[in-house]
């Protein structure tokens, strides 16, 4: 799959594990200006696998449009989970409640597990 770089040094990328778990992973801050990019690498996310995993873990910054991307996502992928590590990344789906929809895990292994659920 692919590697790409977008808006605001956000990297993107998308590989498929077991088979039938779509990862992407995202290096750089989800803001405004990313978003767009996120939301549209999530879509196409949401088309390729059974299962969605999306790795925040090298995520500094996540706004509340890259939460509402995600629970966009999570509409159109019910099995969707998410792994996270960064406190203000995880601050923000605390605050949010976003949390209390989407699983987040704090290891990808626990992720893809939650995915399958």
């Amino acid at each position: 799959m692919a590697s790409c770089r977008g808006a605001n040094g956000l990297t993107l990328l998308t590989t498929v594990r077991d088979g039938d778990v779509v990862l992407v992973t995202a290096a750089g801050e989800i803001d405004l200006a990313s978003v767009g990019y996120f939301r549209a690498v999530l879509s196409d996310a949401c088309g390729a696998g059974e299962k969605l995993v999306v790795d925040l873990t090298r995520v500094g910054y996540l706004s509340c449009a890259g939460l509402r991307a995600l629970e966009e996502a999570l509409r159109s992928r019910p099995a969707l989970s998410v792994v996270a590590t960064g406190s203000l990344v995880l601050r923000a789906f605390a605050v949010s409640g976003v949390g209390a929809a989407v699983p987040v895990r704090p290891r990808l292994r626990e992720a893809c597990a939650a995915a399958g659920a």
